[in-house]
């Protein structure tokens, strides 16, 4: 049975009691070892490590492992406004991975206590609720550029914000501006790192114009824009923000572009690095084939000639298979580099041009060794479905993944069902999961909230069991045991393309006991799965 933290969890307390755990288990005492028994998925195999008895103490207390105890004490340790505030806006990974979730559970939280919105002015800007704002401004104007939680100022708080309103007089829009009428600078930033260990730490400058747009490594579905983002970034800019904005060109181009380059966005501007703004926003959309945004950029004087990540716009382009694009950078008169055979071959490869890719290899065999092993990902990336059957065609494994695999990319299955069925009539794997996140093609679209591809792979024959038990698709239960019965007591950690943790050799009946799903627990039992104690 699992315990409960205690009011006051301290992590220094925790970490002690896993070093006593720890000892008391290499020394063997009976009552450690019990415990470990109790809580440890594999006790036979485990070995005393410090790590080994974090995990039993976390399993101890409900949780999955010793990251989430530590995330839990940590959150616990902050007051409630300043949680409020953290979860209401997008934070682009620092200090949490957006997500949906998080605003949803803001808006609950502050509907659960109405007081949060006139806390503190940095509560009142992240709530929209203006008059608290302006009330908090008359007894002290300062506070208009006055660093609050995770060194927001007030007007990033109402700019980042993605709270539902919690009532019809509420809005960010309207705090925002009575921010800007008591001096908020509209050029307000803060610095952002990437959370995650595994990434290069790498500052970013966001500002109260970049919160704005949304977009960013978590999607649009949990990063959307601003509800009044046009407006506002009209009255940000109107106030002296600066358009040349270098994070919201790069999370949505699509929403900033037109109106940062009409409110004075300026070919010479730089970015970091010191290429242009402009030029490097250039090397992007081609990368992306973007002919209206290529074509829009090249009209607004941006340099074709400068490189982004090693790579000029033509370079960009040709190594995507976007040769209508790189022809169209030639027109306005960007340089053209000489492209290897690996390279030219690539790039017919992922413009689908088979005719060119047959000649080619005419010539030169040896070219499908040497061309990048992950060309199916990369013809998906396209979304060229020619490009992707030329990928297959030529031998090119559906299920190579560098990040994740082609089966993983869900923006693109979502809209293009001919390239998502390809996909799975030449073998990609519904079990696959990236070594990034453990996530299934299944895991990816659910995240980035397209519910219609989760459902279209959940009725899929090739799915995991644990995609099946997490979605709720107890259904399906009987047919995947009819073709893997092994998978009843498969761990988790077999199911895994990273060196697994000790939290994950789990069968299936263990996980689903520990994540409280007792529906799908009682399911796996009926089909025979051995009973835990976890």
């Amino acid at each position: 049975m699992t315990r409960s933290l205690p009011p006051n969890p301290s992590l220094e307390n925790l970490k002690k009691h896993a070093k006593t755990l720890n000892r008391s288990w290499q020394q063997n005492h009976p009552a450690a070892l019990e415990r470990i028994r109790t809580f440890h998925p594999h006790p036979d195999a485990a070995k005393p490590r410090l790590t080994a008895a974090q995990f039993v103490l976390a399993r101890e207390y409900g949780f999955d492992s010793w990251r989430q105890l530590r995330a839990a004490v940590e959150s616990a340790a902050r007051d409630l406004p300043d949680r409020f505030v953290t979860i209401a806006c997008l934070c682009h990974d620092d200090p949490h991975y957006d997500h949906r979730s998080f605003h949803t559970r803001a808006h609950h939280m502050l509907c659960e206590h109405p007081w949060l919105a006139d806390a503190d002015i940095w509560c009142a800007a992240t709530a929209g609720n203006a008059a608290g704002v302006r009330a908090f401004l008359d007894r002290d104007p300062d506070l208009a550029n006055q660093p609050g939680p995770n060194g927001w100022t007030p007007l990033l708080c109402a700019c980042y914000s993605r709270l539902p309103p919690a009532r019809a007089d509420y809005s960010t829009l309207e705090a925002a501006r009575a921010l800007l009428d008591c001096g908020a600078d509209p050029n307000t930033f803060t610095m952002k790192g990437n959370a995650d260990e595994r990434l290069e730490q790498t500052a970013r400058r966001f500002t109260a114009l970049s919160g704005l747009f949304g977009g960013g490594s978590t999607g649009l579905a949990n990063q959307p824009p601003h509800p009044h983002w046009r407006e506002l970034a009209g009255l940000l800019l109107d106030r002296g923000a600066d358009p040349a904005d270098e994070q919201a060109l790069c999370l949505n181009r699509a929403a900033s572009l037109d109106i940062l380059l009409d409110h004075g966005l300026r070919a010479d501007a730089l970015a970091p690095g010191g290429i242009t703004l402009l030029g490097r926003t250039l090397c992007r959309a081609a990368d992306d084939g973007d002919a209206a945004h290529v074509r829009l950029l090249l009209a607004h004087h941006a340099r074709a000639d400068e490189a982004f990540q090693g790579k000029t716009p033509w370079e960009h382009a040709m190594a995507r298979g976007h040769l209508q694009v790189a022809d169209m950078l030639e027109e306005a008169g960007a340089p053209a580099a000489a492209l290897n055979d690996v390279d030219r071959f690539t790039a017919y490869c992922l413009a689908g041009d088979e005719s060119a890719v047959r000649a080619l290899l005419d010539r030169a065999p040896e070219l499908l060794s040497r061309a990048p092993k992950s060309m199916v990902q990369r013809a998906v990336h396209a979304r060229r479905m020619q490009a992707v059957r030329l990928a297959l065609d030529l031998g090119f494994d559906p299920n190579w993944q560098e990040d994740n695999g082609p089966i993983h990319m869900a923006g693109v299955l979502a809209e293009h069902e001919d390239i998502l069925q390809l996909l799975l009539a030449r073998g990609a794997s519904l079990k696959l999961r990236d070594p990034w996140y453990d996530s299934t093609g299944v895991g990816w679209a659910n995240f980035f909230a397209f519910t219609d591809l989760r459902d279209r792979l959940l009725d899929e024959p090739g799915i995991c069991l644990f995609d099946a038990l997490e979605y709720g698709r107890l259904d399906r239960v009987p047919d995947i045991l009819a073709r893997d019965p092994a998978a009843l007591e498969r761990p988790f950690a077999a199911c895994l393309s990273r060196e697994p943790r000790p939290e994950d050799w789990q069968t299936p009946l263990q996980r689903m006991v520990a994540r409280g799903n007792t529906g799908a627990a009682h399911v796996l039992r009926e089909h025979g799965a051995a009973r835990t104690q976890s």
